[in-house]
């Protein structure tokens, strides 16, 4: 059978819970529910760091944040360790990247490819917008420029200085009078018409790759990641989108537990953004946030299927394997919190994953499962041997996907970001330490999936928060027990996965024609 094409498409700030299909209560993601219902959901899917660059690189390296190095946004990622990307371009595939990466700083000038990071094709358009959409629409739809401007993030420091005071201009005199006019400036009906926004412009970048491809390289397999920055905030969506969905259908946030007990670490992420400490608890404007991110998850939802379309169109469907999940997600107001980061709760960890296409046989999985296990699971389903990959983190679920029985199963995956070290246990208890503060949280996530009754301090579950600790510390230690790639030994040109105590005994072949980029 030939190597299937792979579609890896990735959303911004999006949680399970809120996709339909998960029980989200919103039909706000027909594409995706249906997509599900002829794959594989799994259900418990976490983000190893629950923020958008250093996940996004656990996705490229299949390593955790302390390997890669991108601890937080507005780093750079080294190229010393192969991206999936990478792996499967040395290997026969012709790769193509569209959209949010995030894999340089916001406030450094837009890369003009992503060709360090292993795509043959790339356009790269960033949460600020500044680069090639900006140029798209002063290029394909002039008359909007001005919207497109006002919409960018006005930073001085931009690749685009000349341009700088009419953004400026453009979002004082277009964009702040319907901000004013909404109950918060964070989420506001976008004026841009959605045929120009970047979610559109990305998925159009997918579409031509996929559809030139077809034309001109028939024979050989490709890679197409699609990554959308929806429905990352601010909450815009366009028209029709902005009004599809009734506040009044909107279920209400969880409440806000942690108040009682108090938490520094929480309350600071709350009153870190935008003045949201002042809203949380007035549930008009938390109903009307939730249908403007339903309104853009819809959006997002139909790009999806513009591109499902395009496969079915060019008869590449019954081939193709189309995987989709995202960096992480957003609380839009469930325990009093907004958006993703410190914040250990199931709308800013645990993301959608949802695999459909060539071979897939329908199925829900309660395997645990890490954004650490995206970059084995592409490769297996490139059919790359494993002694051609970089060492790796994660367990391929393309076995899963394929309706073999579950084998090589985490008994615990983590999620850490800054001074939060989450474990979610595969018997269903989630455990956090806010270092900087010497205090915990334990849920026990079967009997308390909203997480509202704080186990951490209650003397009658002491065991089990010593246990939970325990498989803490054992999980944090995997990322160093195994090498980095960067470290392998070079011999005759190549590197070479060896062990000290393994010199002398006789190397395997790591240097032949199906590993070239050794």
């Amino acid at each position: 059978m030939a190597s299937p094409n792979i579609v890896f498409i990735c959303a911004d700030q999006l949680a399970a819970a809120f996709v339909g299909c998960y029980g989200s209560g919103v039909n706000s993601t027909p594409t995706l529910d249906s997509m599900a219902g002829r794959g594989v959901r799994f259900e418990r899917c976490y983000a190893n760091s629950p923020i958008c660059a250093p996940n996004r690189a656990t996705f490229l390296t299949g390593r955790s944040p302390c390997v890669h190095g991108i601890i937080t946004n507005n780093l750079a990622l080294s190229t010393d360790t192969p991206t999936y990307a990478r792996v499967l371009q040395a290997h026969g595939y012709r790769t193509g990247g569209f959209g949010k990466f995030h894999q340089t700083p916001m406030h450094c000038p837009v890369p003009q490819s992503a060709a360090f990071l292993g795509f043959d094709e790339s356009a790269i358009s960033e949460d600020p917008k500044w680069g090639p959409w900006v140029d798209w629409v002063a290029r394909e739809h002039p008359q909007h420029l001005p919207l497109a401007l006002a919409m960018t993030w006005p930073w001085p420091n931009r690749p685009r200085p000349e341009a700088a005071p009419l953004a400026k201009r453009y979002r004082r005199e277009l964009l702040a009078p319907i901000q004013a006019r909404s109950a918060w400036p964070m989420m506001y009906p976008s004026p841009l018409p959605a045929e120009v926004h970047d979610s559109t412009y990305i998925t159009n970048l997918g579409l031509d790759f996929i559809r030139r491809h077809s034309a001109e390289h028939a024979g050989q397999p490709f890679l197409c990641h699609i990554s959308y920055v929806d429905p990352h905030d601010p909450y815009d969506p366009p028209a029709p989108y902005a009004d599809m969905f009734n506040p009044d259908d909107m279920p209400d946030p969880l409440p806000a537990e942690w108040l009682a007990k108090g938490c520094e670490t929480l309350s600071a992420s709350q009153q870190g953004f935008h003045h949201f400490e002042e809203l949380y608890d007035k549930p008009e404007v938390m109903r009307a946030l939730r249908a403007y991110y339903h309104g853009s998850l819809r959006f997002l939802d139909d790009q999806v299927a513009r591109v499902l379309a395009l496969l079915d169109e060019l008869g590449l469907a019954e081939n193709t394997i189309i995987l989709f999940t995202t960096d992480h997600g957003d609380m839009l107001g469930d325990h009093g919190l907004i958006t993703k980061g410190v914040k250990p709760y199931d709308t800013s960890i645990r993301c959608p994953l949802i695999v459909a296409g060539a071979g897939v046989a329908p199925a829900v999985s309660q395997r645990l499962v890490s954004s650490l296990d995206v970059y084995p699971t592409l490769c297996d389903w490139a059919g790359i041997r494993a002694e051609y990959l970089p060492p790796l983190e994660g367990k391929s679920v393309a076995g899963v996907c394929a309706g073999e029985p579950e084998s090589d199963r985490w008994d615990a995956v983590t999620s850490a970001y800054g001074p939060m070290e989450t474990l979610i246990s595969d018997d269903g208890w989630r455990l956090t330490r806010f270092l900087d503060e010497g205090r915990g949280q334990m849920f026990d996530l079967r009997a308390d999936p909203a997480e509202q009754h704080d186990l951490y301090d209650d003397p009658a579950f002491s065991g089990k928060r010593l246990e939970l600790l325990e498989r803490m510390v054992e999980a944090m230690a995997r990322p160093r027990r195994l090498a980095h790639y960067r470290n392998y030994p070079l011999l005759d040109g190549a590197k070479v996965p060896v062990a000290a105590d393994r010199m002398g005994d006789g190397l395997p072949d790591y240097r032949g024609p199906g590993n070239p980029y050794l």
